[in-house]
């Protein structure tokens, strides 16, 4: 692991011999073993641990011992015995934070189970820094997922969702920004503020519907590599006239019902019998579910889900280290921040 992977050949020979010995007949080995087929990049370690995901590894004798100790008093062994039912299962933490690095091997259904793995997970008692561990090792196994996964991911709701809190506001004044108002602004993309930029990301709203460096909403595309795909007139007009060109991922559709009802959203699922349609952008659990059975009509929406007007309180130095923020695909040492 530490010099780097040996060439093909060999690497295939280790991880026959040590998958046919996953998994083993003790925890530490079984520990071992997850890391180092891991990083050998074995096509079978997710689907072999995954399973190990259900198993209790917590030992018998030790909730004996717990239980006989805690029956003497009873008084406060039940507030114990509550402690001791939430107390988190270190083997299994310890597969999740290694298959967290895996890159081959996963189906559908093999993220489902592991993603779904993290909503038991936030049941357990740990310490002060337990959750946020939780979050990053989520955060690094979704990172490591193609866009298409992180998509689906997304659309099946394995992930906790986004929640935007304490926003911080811009100082302003702002005002009407046009396209030309924008374009005629690169000049001054010199000497930003990265941090700034970054605020600005959250005081504009961008964050509740878009991730950008792993952080963010789901319900519109990640940002973080538009600088391959957009140039600066391309961003300002997607950002004053978000409805001129819709990805086909993220276009809303307006579905009307026979009983009269119309609901406008993106259609995050369809199983041949029932459609989902995510109706909130700034919130990608409200879901509606209708029946195909019940669809009078089915049609894209001329307007966007992204609304118009985010850079209306921002002044110009906070829209230039806005756009500078996005533009450097999240690098604070780019040229854009230079001094």
């Amino acid at each position: 692991i530490r010099l780097g992977l040996p060439d093909d050949s060999a690497r295939t020979a280790i991880n026959n011999k040590f998958e046919a010995i996953f998994p083993a007949g003790s925890d530490d080995e079984n520990r071992e073993l997850v890391n180092i087929l891991v990083a050998l990049k074995s096509p079978n370690i997710v689907a072999k641990t995954i399973p190990l995901l259900a198993v209790d590894s917590k030992t018998k004798s030790a909730l004996q011992a717990s239980e006989e100790l805690l029956a003497r008093n009873k008084g406060y062994g039940g507030k114990i015995a509550e402690t001791l039912a939430k107390l988190p299962d270190a083997q299994q933490m310890s597969y999740v934070f290694a298959l967290r690095n895996a890159k081959e091997g996963w189906t559908p259904e093999t993220r489902k189970t592991y993603f779904e793995w993290f909503l038991k997970a936030r049941g357990w008692s740990g310490g002060n820094s337990f959750a946020k561990f939780l979050t990053n090792i989520e955060k690094d196994a979704f990172n490591n997922a193609t866009p298409e996964e992180q998509k689906k991911i997304d659309d099946l709701g394995l992930r906790k969702p986004f929640v935007a809190t304490n926003l911080p506001k811009a100082k302003g004044p702002g005002k009407d920004y046009t396209l030309d108002d924008l374009i005629k602004l690169e000049p001054k993309l010199t000497a930003r503020n990265f941090k700034n930029g970054s605020q600005m990301f959250q005081a504009s709203r961008c964050v509740i519907c878009h991730r950008f460096g792993g952080d963010g909403g789901s319900t519109g595309p990640d940002l973080t590599q538009l600088a391959g795909r957009f140039t600066l007139k391309d961003l300002s007009e997607a950002i004053v006239d978000p409805s001129k060109v819709v990805s086909d991922q993220y276009k809303a559709m307006i579905v009307e019902t026979a009983s009269g009802k119309t609901h406008v959203g993106r259609i995050v699922g369809d199983d041949g019998k029932t459609i989902k349609i995510a109706t909130d952008p700034e919130d990608g659990t409200k879901i509606v579910e209708v029946a195909k059975k019940d669809v009078e009509s089915q049609q894209p929406s001329p307007t966007s889900l992204m609304p118009k007007d985010l850079l209306k309180t921002l002044n110009q130095n906070e829209v230039l280290d806005l756009l500078a923020y996005l533009l450097s695909r999240g690098d604070p040492n780019h040229a854009m921040f230079k001094k």
